[in-house]
């Protein structure tokens, strides 16, 4: 609406600039007065088949006709990215607040309850992995190795984590979570270093990334069993049945980016 009112504003201007009313200028286009009007206070935009007729009659030019409607368009688009841009701020700011607000809390409780220091250290690294997610991206922007940090600030923190719940809960499972832990940074960083080193399409990095998740999905548990030493009495099928779709997914991805290619060759 606000567009159509700074236009409104134009159409105005170049009216009284000619010295026409209102009622002069709808008679010269053969138009009712209320139409001009609305278009003056922003409610409409004149008809296309009017515009040269129009343009005549408030001595401009079609192309300063257009260039205003652009104007208007471009100035419709800078308020949006300022608006995105202002959310996008104060999500950022709410969100970091929340991992303030998170640590301090914690770290208050972790005194009073136990007098001592333990288990916050796994909410720290836990809001830290969180942080390295949500936040450093913000930061990096548009770093062309962006991914392959994060990817190395993460793995090292989920070490870090596995190593810290080991020792804070005195549990002996530690060997058997770096494997797991492992097992699935493998898959993880295959595609980063796929994304990060390798000069083809978006399309195809992910489709290979999904192609490479779907063996993730699918074998995860079993590997899970077999080092946990626990039977796996729970079907594996519905996570094949995933893994299946994935990889049906990935290939629609790299098929439709050929083809695509292929057409404008």
């Amino acid at each position: 609406m606000q567009d159509k009112e700074s236009f409104g504003k134009y159409i105005s201007e170049k009216r009284k600039d000619v010295n026409l009313t209102q009622e002069e200028l709808a008679k010269r286009l053969h138009v009712l007065s209320t139409t001009i009007s609305k278009w003056e206070r922003g409610v409409t935009y004149p008809d296309i088949s009017m515009i040269t007729s129009l343009c005549k009659e408030l001595n401009i030019s079609e192309h300063e006709f257009f260039t205003a409607c652009d104007d208007e368009v471009m100035n419709k688009e800078k308020r949006e990215i300022h608006k995105y841009r202002a959310l996008k701020k104060w999500i950022f700011i709410l969100l970091n607040l929340g991992y303030i607000i998170g640590l301090i809390s914690t770290f208050i409780c972790n005194l009073v309850i136990e007098h001592k220091l333990s288990w916050f250290f796994v909410v720290l690294l836990g809001i830290l992995i969180s942080f390295s997610i949500t936040t450093i991206p913000y930061y990096l922007k548009d770093n062309k190795y962006k991914l392959f940090k994060i990817s190395g600030i993460i793995t090292l923190l989920v070490y870090l984590l596995l190593f810290t719940i080991n020792y804070v809960f005195e549990g002996n499972w530690l060997l058997d979570s770096i494997y797991i832990a492992s097992f699935v940074f493998i898959f993880l960083w295959i595609i980063v270093l796929i994304c990060t080193l390798t000069k083809i399409s978006i399309a195809y990095k992910v489709s290979i990334s999904l192609f490479i998740l779907s063996f993730l999905i699918a074998f995860t548990n079993p590997f899970c069993a077999e080092v946990l030493n626990i039977s796996n009495n729970e079907s594996n099928i519905p996570n094949i049945i995933c893994a299946a779709i994935t990889i049906i997914i990935s290939l629609a991805i790299a098929l439709r980016q050929f083809l695509a290619k292929r057409i404008k060759l």
